[in-house]
C-alpha cells in the first residue's frame, strides 16, 4: 500500500513538472510592431535573455534583461523603406537555444519624398550696351564765318619814284687855313662865355 501511494505521488509530481515546464515555455511572448516611422519591441516572461535590434543593417540597440524588455524606436524617416530584425537569445530551455527567437520585417514609406531641387543654371550676363556717342555735325553748305563786307585793303604798291638819298655834308678841305679858323672860332666862343658869366655875377652883386 505504501509503495502504491509513493508511486502515485511520484507520478503526480512528474506530471506537474511537465505542466509547469509547458507553462513556462508558453509564457515566452515576443512581440514586435512596426508602422510609419517607428518600431516597437515587447518581450515578456523570460528567465534572462539578450535582445538585439537591427535597423537598416546597423545595430540600433542591444541589451541583456532578466524577465522582460520593452522599447519603442521612433524618429525613422517616413519617406524611405526600413528593414528591421529583432533577435532574442534566451538563457533557459533545452541546450540554451530552445527559446531563442528572431523576427524581421520591413517598414514601407508613408510619405512621398521631397522632389530633388533642379540644378540652378547661372544666368547669362546681359550684353553691355556701347557708350552713347554724340552724332557728328553734318557739314553745312554755308561758311561758318561770314566774309567781311569790307574788302581787304590791298597791299600798297611800291612807289615808282625812288626816295631821295640824303646828301652827305661837304667834306671840309683838309687845308691848314680851315683848321686854324676853326680853332680861333672856338677860342672866341670860350672867351665870350667867360665874359657872360662874369657880367652876370657883377649884376647880382650890384643888385
Amino acid at each position: 500500500m505504501k509503495k502504491l501511494l509513493a508511486g502515485g505521488t511520484l507520478a503526480v509530481l512528474t506530471f506537474g513538472g511537465v505542466l509547469a515546464g509547458a507553462a513556462t515555455a508558453s509564457a515566452h511572448t515576443p512581440k514586435v510592431a512596426a508602422d510609419c516611422g517607428w518600431l516597437e519591441v515587447n518581450l515578456q516572461a523570460y528567465r534572462g535573455a539578450t535582445v538585439t535590434v537591427t535597423i537598416d543593417g546597423a545595430v540600433a540597440h542591444e541589451e541583456e534583461f532578466q524577465s522582460g524588455f520593452s522599447k519603442k524606436f521612433e524618429g525613422l524617416a517616413q519617406d524611405v523603406t526600413h528593414d528591421w530584425t529583432v533577435t532574442v537569445d534566451a538563457y533557459d530551455g533545452y541546450d540554451g537555444t530552445q527559446y531563442d527567437w528572431e523576427d524581421s520585417g520591413q517598414i514601407d514609406p508613408c510619405v512621398e519624398p521631397a522632389p530633388e531641387p533642379s540644378p540652378s543654371v547661372p544666368a547669362e550676363p546681359e550684353p553691355s550696351e556701347p557708350p552713347a556717342t554724340e552724332p557728328e555735325p553734318e557739314p553745312s553748305d554755308e561758311p561758318s564765318v561770314a566774309p567781311s563786307e569790307e574788302a581787304a585793303v590791298p597791299p600798297a604798291e611800291p612807289s615808282e619814284s625812288p626816295s631821295p638819298v640824303a646828301e652827305e655834308p661837304p667834306v671840309l678841305a683838309a687845308t691848314g687855313a680851315t683848321v686854324g679858323g676853326a680853332v680861333a672860332f672856338a677860342a672866341l666862343l670860350a672867351a665870350g662865355g667867360v665874359a657872360l658869366v662874369w657880367a652876370r655875377k657883377r649884376m647880382q652883386q650890384s643888385a
